[in-house]
């Protein structure tokens, strides 16, 4: 039974430091959106005390021995039958414990174009804010704003010889050609990467090929509305394109 506490006041302890690691690393915001990290603070620091606190009380607490716990059962006797056993079972300590485990094992990274095969990249997005997004000069529009700035007008030909300086990594997407053209994305979350969802602008240039899906780049050029199935569609026609580090934020926060 001691063992067992012993593990469990670990395993707090453990877990706390852990998220520590990643709130000061910044990996935790690979997970969640930026405006809820006040929670994992809270968290953090709940864990550690409740870790802490644990381990005092079981270093004051002394190892029950077999005598004194010969003696518990004979001065209850069988007219109070009572659970003494607060440790957790074995089964417990695995299921929270098993989250660490995977957390130390398995390397943060942000999701990339992996992530994309099923849903696809959008280039969708309605939400609150657009008009503060369009009073943004064009150059300073991310990803996210250009998605929703196309998507508060009918008229999309608005766009047309509009200035963007974006960043995005590659994704490859089977609607366009892959020789002249890819897609900027981003992925922008609401909560957590739970609810993320995959946005994009796209992108033409005559070295599309060069360029390998997952990749970051920074895109500079204009827009100029094409069909593209059956649609008027901005397109992001490249003045240049380089490569360019991972942010330290890859995601959007709507």
């Amino acid at each position: 039974m001691r063992t067992r506490k012993w593990i469990q006041a670990s395993i707090l302890l453990f877990m706390g430091l852990y998220f520590l690691d990643n709130m000061l690393s910044g990996r935790i915001y690979l997970y969640i959106n930026e405006r809820f990290g006040w929670l994992t603070w809270l968290a953090t620091i709940m864990l550690i005390l409740l870790g802490v606190v644990n381990i005092i009380d079981l270093l004051r607490t002394p190892p029950e021995t077999a005598h004194d716990h010969h003696d518990h059962e004979h001065h209850h006797g069988e007219g109070h039958d009572h659970n003494h056993d607060h440790a957790p079972t074995w089964a417990k300590l695995g299921i929270v414990g098993l989250p660490l485990i995977i957390g130390l094992l398995v390397p943060a990274k942000p999701l990339g174009a992996a992530a994309i095969q099923n849903s696809g990249v959008s280039t969708n997005y309605q939400s609150s804010g657009t008009t503060t997004q369009l009073a943004l000069a064009s150059t300073d529009r991310n990803v996210l704003d250009w998605v929703r700035a196309f998507n508060s007008t009918s008229n999309v030909k608005e766009f047309d010889g509009q200035k963007a300086d974006v960043i995005g990594f590659v994704y490859r997407d089977i609607r366009f050609d892959e020789k002249t053209q890819f897609m900027a994305a981003r992925f922008a979350i609401s909560c957590c990467v739970a609810d993320a969802n995959a946005l994009g602008v796209i992108v033409q240039t005559k070295e599309a090929a060069k360029w390998q899906q997952d990749g970051w780049v920074r895109v500079r050029g204009k827009f100029q509305t094409q069909m593209i199935d059956s649609r008027e569609t901005p397109v992001l026609i490249a003045e240049s394109v380089e490569q360019v580090p991972q942010p330290e934020h890859p995601y959007l926060y709507p």
